[in-house]
C-alpha cells in the first residue's frame, strides 16, 4: 500500500507516540554491559559469568546462594526418585567449600560439592548442537574422575532441548533467568547495588536475546497490528546487515562524480554523472532497462548461491540494437581496457567489462570484517587503476560513433 510523504509521516508519528512503543523501546534499547562486550550469544561467556557467579568465594557478595538457588531449580526438574540429592540435604548442607571449574576435561562448568559427595556438569550450548557422542564422553570421564561422588548432569539450552544422553537432565535459560532474578527481587540477605546491576543486566541480555519475552511479544504484535503501514515502510528502509553490497556502496557514495542508478537485495548499478551530458549515442531503452534512459551502466553484484563473492561489471543495456552492437564491437577490439568482456554479445544485455572485488574462495574462513576490508581494498585498485580508464573510454566510443564511423557488423 502506498501512501503520499504527509500521510506517512502521520503514521510514523502515531507510532512514536504509541505509550506501547514506548514501553518496547524502553525494554529493549537500554545500555546493557553483556551487549558491549559482545556476549549476546558467545557461550564461552555466559559460562564465564555462570561460573563466576556460582562459585562462593567469588566476591559477589552472595555467597553459595546461586549455586543453591540453582540446583534446587534443576531438581525441581526430575522425579523425586531420579534425583541424585534431597532438597533438604541440599539446604542443610555447607556449600561454601563448592569448588567451580572451566573447562576441566572440555565440560563448560564442573563444580564439586565435598561437603555433600555431590558434582554437577553442565553443558551449555547457546547457539550450537552437542557432539554426537559428546554428553556419552562426558558422563564416562565423570565415572572415572568421580567414582564415589553423586553426579547431577545438566544440559542447558534455550529452550530445554532434550539430550542425547539418558543421564543428563535438559534445563532451559528461561528458568535459569527466572532462578537469578529472585535473587535480587526476594533476597534472603541484602544483596549490593553492584551484584544487583551486574545481574539485572545478565538478565535482560537473555530475555532479550535468547529466550520469548511473552509479554514484549504480545505487546509487539498488538503494536504491528495498528501500526502495520508503518512498520513496512521501516522494514523496507532497513539497512541490509552484513552486507557486503551495502559496504560496496558505501565505496561508491565516497567517490565524487558516481550517482547511484538503483539498488536492491544483491544488485547495485550506478553511473558516472559526466556520461549524462557527454553520451550522446549510447542510450537505453527506458521500458526495458533504466528508467533513466541509461544505456550503460556499471554494476555491483553479490549472490546468495556463492557467498562471499562480490564482481563489478561494466553492463551495455537494451537499446538500440546497431548501436549496441557497434559499442560491444569496439570495446571487444580493446581487450586492454575492457577486460573480462563476456562472448558473445547478448541480445538485450552484454558485459563489456567485468573484475572480481571479492572471490567466495578468498572469503572463505574470513569474518565479515576481513572480508570487508578486502572488498575496500579492492575498490581502491579499481578505483585507482580502471574507473577512469573506463569512463573515459566509454565516452571515447560515444564520440567515434557520433563522428558517423561506418557501422561495423556484428551477430547478435
Amino acid at each position: 500500500m502506498e501512501f503520499n510523504a504527509t500521510v506517512l509521516e502521520q503514521k510514523l508519528g502515531a507510532l512514536f507516540d504509541d505509550p506501547d512503543f514506548t514501553t518496547v523501546h524502553r525494554r529493549m534499547s537500554p545500555f546493557n554491559l553483556f551487549e558491549a562486550v559482545g556476549a549476546v550469544r558467545a557461550e564461552l561467556r555466559h559460562s564465564n559469568f555462570l561460573a563466576y557467579l556460582l562459585s562462593p568465594s567469588r566476591p559477589h557478595g552472595l555467597g553459595a546462594l546461586p549455586l543453591v538457588a540453582l540446583i534446587r531449580s534443576i531438581l525441581s526438574r526430575m522425579r523425586p526418585d531420579q534425583r541424585p540429592i534431597m532438597g533438604l540435604e541440599l539446604i542443610a548442607g555447607d556449600l561454601d567449600d563448592a569448588v567451580v571449574y572451566r573447562e576441566r576435561d572440555n565440560i563448560d562448568i564442573l563444580i564439586e560439592l565435598p561437603s555433600i559427595n555431590l558434582v554437577v556438569a553442565i553443558e551449555n550450548k547457546v547457539g550450537s548442537k552437542a557432539g554426537d557422542g559428546q554428553l556419552e564422553r562426558y558422563d564416562d570421564r565423570l565415572k572415572l574422575l568421580y567414582p564415589n561422588h553423586r553426579r547431577l548432569m545438566v544440559f542447558l539450552t534455550p529452550d530445554a532441548t532434550d539430550p542425547d544422553h539418558d543421564g543428563y537432565i535438559a534445563y532451559d535459560y528461561a528458568d535459569l533467568v527466572s532462578t537469578l532474578e529472585s535473587l535480587i527481587t526476594n533476597p534472603i540477605e541484602p544483596v549490593s547495588s553492584e551484584t544487583q546491576l551486574i545481574i539485572s543486566h545478565y538478565i535482560d541480555l537473555v530475555r532479550r536475546h535468547i529466550v520469548t519475552d511473552e509479554r514484549l511479544r504480545s505487546l509487539a504484535v498488538k503494536l504491528y497490528e495498528r501500526h502495520k503501514e508503518a512498520f513496512e515502510f521501516v522494514f523496507d528502509c532497513r539497512p541490509q546487515p552484513h552486507s557486503l553490497l551495502s559496504v560496496a556502496r558505501q565505496c561508491v557514495e565516497a567517490v565524487d562524480g558516481l550517482v547511484v542508478e538503483s539498488s536492491g537485495i544483491n544488485l547495485l548499478r550506478i553511473a558516472p554523472a559526466i556520461w549524462d551530458s557527454q553520451l550522446n549515442v549510447i542510450k537505453g531503452d527506458p521500458a526495458k532497462w533504466s528508467k533513466s534512459g541509461r544505456g550503460i551502466l556499471f554494476e555491483i553484484k553479490t549472490y546468495a548461491s556463492t557467498p562471499g563473492r562480490v564482481n563489478i561489471s561494466l553492463t551495455l543495456g537494451p537499446g538500440d540494437p546497431s548501436t549496441r552492437a557497434e559499442v560491444y564491437q569496439l570495446a571487444m577490439a580493446n581487450p586492454q581496457l575492457f577486460k573480462g568482456l563476456v562472448k558473445p554479445m547478448g541480445a538485450q544485455w552484454s558485459t563489456i567489462f567485468s573484475r572480481e572485488l571479492l572471490t567466495a574462495p578468498q572469503a572463505k574462513g574470513l569474518s565479515f570484517e576481513e572480508q570487508e576490508h578486502k572488498v575496500r581494498l579492492a575498490w581502491s585498485d579499481f578505483q585507482r587503476e580502471q574507473l577512469g580508464a573506463l569512463i573515459q573510454g566509454v565516452m571515447d566510443i560515444d564520440h567515434q560513433l557520433a563522428t558517423s564511423k561506418p557501422p561495423v557488423s556484428i551477430e547478435v
